[in-house]
């Protein structure tokens, strides 16, 4: 069986194209074969500011969003958004969202990051399981997982992301990271496409393989030549 293969599309360009004056998320994850479809509807907002919004009109059944931070800025380093604040925050956020997403027939797929609520292999498995039947998933993506003081030991981090997460996961959305440049100011990695940064493909295409049902979707940002990310992951 193939694994199937989605792209990441910026949806203020593909709102342009379709003449729509304002893209209803940020990112869409578009099918690559088969019958034209989204995946996902990815929402690039912080649930934990409390004016969280989705637009009506996204063109599928899945979110995909953020856990969320008590800092100023979506990406913000909070610590109280790890201590009880932030979960408890986030649990109430939930439990206000779950019964709408119900209503309406909707999954909301929380995207970890290192810096938000959900920010870690432990926490996203407790998610789950806290949550279980209701209509909340996770997404792998180990480029928002990894902070800079995980490059050390980067093969052990991804094996352990990919052993728990891999397998209960509903999409991996997969990029490279390299460090940023010391000036930035926001201590974060620069994501980058497959191959151009430090993480090593034949181990990404490994652990795909090992963990990740054929079925699970494999999500792939556009502005790079499709084949040769797919060679390089081995899909």
């Amino acid at each position: 069986m193939t694994r199937p293969v989605h792209l990441l599309h910026d949806a203020a360009a593909l709102a342009r194209m379709l003449a729509i004056d304002t893209p209803c998320c940020t990112h869409i994850a578009m099918s690559t074969t088969g019958t034209p479809g989204a995946w996902g509807a990815f929402v690039d907002q912080n649930p934990l500011a409390g004016n969280w919004i989705v637009d009506a009109e996204i063109p599928c059944g899945r979110i995909v969003g953020y856990s969320g931070t008590l800092g100023d800025s979506l990406f913000a380093d909070e610590p109280r958004t790890w201590m009880r604040p932030g979960h408890e925050r986030f649990a109430a956020f939930l439990d206000e969202i779950v019964p709408a997403l119900r209503d309406h027939g909707r999954t909301l797929c929380i995207r970890p990051h290192h810096r938000h609520v959900i920010g870690d292999v432990h926490a996203a498995v407790k998610m789950l399981r806290d949550r279980a039947g209701a209509p909340v998933e996770v997404l792998l993506s180990p480029a928002d997982l990894l902070a800079p003081s995980m490059l050390g030991q980067l093969d052990e981090h991804l094996e352990r992301m990919f052993a728990h997460l891999g397998p209960v996961a509903a999409g991996v959305l997969i990029a490279d990271v390299a460090e940023a440049d010391a000036g930035d100011g926001e201590g974060l990695l620069e994501t980058r496409p497959i191959g151009e940064g430090v993480l090593p493909t034949d181990l990404l295409a490994r652990l795909l393989e090992a963990h990740v049902p054929a079925t699970t979707p494999v999500i792939l940002r556009t502005g790079h030549d499709l084949a040769h990310q797919r060679g390089l992951i081995g899909l």
